[in-house]
């Protein structure tokens, strides 16, 4: 007699399992099978036995099984899903796919609370969204602060801010565009957007602390290195936005976030796995998932969902700036007992900041004191990325950021 080719176990909350134990090729019955469950069920767990694997050809079918979100694979050996899976998620064991149903729905419910807060209904998303169009012109962010004053007044504050040092004060949005370009707009849009979702958050004071301290702290850190206005701009935004996922996690459901923070503070997990096991799903994760939705530029959603890893790409000084910075006041500052390494990033910047340092001194007067060229040497060493030098450095500068009162007032 033969054997059926899969059988299917339902969860319950439309959530059903299609156990394999063969290997599936492209014109197998069960890709067939799969088509019509995605459509009947919120989510389909493909569960291939120690017998079953998925054969080269079955890539072909996977861009359509996978385009709803909804296919969960499971195979305990990497061996027996050895092709791109696009979209779909894979795990070793049944449980943990279905805790990722349990995440998903909770990304899910936390999406239809975000259409609903007030920032997302101001005139900076507006603009926000206006402006992830690349051809977009002046003109047309004129005519959405042309409505809101208040929007413009603001946008004008923090473009005269210290941290775009500038001489004579900027007075009307068309000078700033003029000197910053549109990149140098979406920078302070992104910032405006952080401050009203920063008053819609207001009862989570620490966090957004850390959020500020760590937005500064990473555009300090892309200063030492010497990076142009337009990157230590995107480190600044960057460090802002980092934990975004953690803030949205917390307002919806803050008596559960509680208990995230109880796991790493008395059972030493890292704060993803903590949240992972409250939640189905990291703030990681969500805060790139968050990042398109809320219209943020697109270089901000890996650094959302890699700030907690070890390793990067490559002169990624946006994503590395983040990682110290975050890693240092996991570390120092709040003594989290479980935080992200870092160490091994400074000698990349280090090195850049020897190379910019090297370029800038080519040309100078050959009567600069002795003085001055052992202190330029020094530095040109990477002296303050040197550990422990490092630490009292950054210290000092969140020093100051606290004592000027900036991270209680915004940027």
């Amino acid at each position: 007699m033969q054997q059926h080719p899969f059988q299917l176990r339902d969860h319950g909350g439309n959530v059903i399992e299609m156990i394999v134990i063969e290997e599936i090729r492209s014109d197998h019955k069960v890709v067939e099978a799969l088509k019509i469950l995605l459509n009947k069920f919120d989510y389909v767990i493909l569960a291939l036995s120690e017998t079953a694997s998925l054969h080269p050809s079955f890539s072909t079918a996977i861009p359509e099984l996978t385009a709803t979100g909804r296919l969960l694979v499971v195979a305990r050996e990497d061996k027996q899903v050895d092709i791109d899976l696009h979209d779909a998620k894979r795990f070793k064991e049944v449980p943990e796919a279905e805790h990722r149903v349990y995440g998903e729905r909770n990304v899910a419910r936390i999406l239809e609370q975000l259409k609903k807060m007030s920032p997302l209904q101001s005139s900076a998303h507006k603009l926000l969204m206006m402006l992830r169009n690349p051809d977009v012109k002046f003109e047309d962010i004129e005519e959405v602060t042309r409505n809101d004053p208040k929007l413009t007044m603001r946008m004008l504050k923090i473009s005269n801010s210290a941290f775009f040092m500038r001489r004579m004060p900027f007075e009307s949005l068309k000078s700033v565009v003029a000197f910053l370009g549109i990149e140098g707009i979406r920078q302070i849009i992104t910032q405006e957007t952080f401050e009203g979702f920063a008053k819609f958050f207001a009862n989570q004071r620490d966090k957004l602390a850390h959020m500020r301290r760590c937005s500064h702290l990473a555009a300090y850190i892309g200063k030492l290195m010497g990076g142009d206005q337009n990157l230590v701009g995107k480190m600044l935004s960057a460090g802002l936005l980092h934990d975004l996922g953690a803030l949205m996690l917390c307002y919806y459901d803050s008596d559960e976030y509680a208990r995230v923070t109880r796991m790493v503070r008395n059972d030493k997990k890292s704060i993803c796995e903590a949240e992972i096991e409250v939640f189905g799903i990291d703030h990681q994760e969500l805060g790139q998932i968050l990042i398109p939705k809320m219209g943020m530029p697109e270089y901000l959603a890996p650094i959302m969902g890699k700030h907690h890893n070890q390793s990067i790409p490559a002169g990624d000084f946006v994503l590395g700036s983040v990682i110290i910075a975050n890693g240092f006041l996991n570390q120092r500052i709040e003594n989290l007992p479980s935080f992200t390494p870092y160490e091994h990033l400074l000698p990349a910047f280090a090195e850049e900041r020897r190379n910019k340092k090297s370029t800038s001194s080519i040309g100078k007067k050959s009567s600069e004191s002795k003085m001055a060229e052992i202190t330029a040497n020094k530095e040109e060493e990477g002296y303050v990325f040197a550990v422990p030098e490092v630490f009292d450095v950054l210290k000092k500068e969140l020093d100051k950021f606290i004592m000027s009162g900036s991270e209680a007032h915004g940027i």
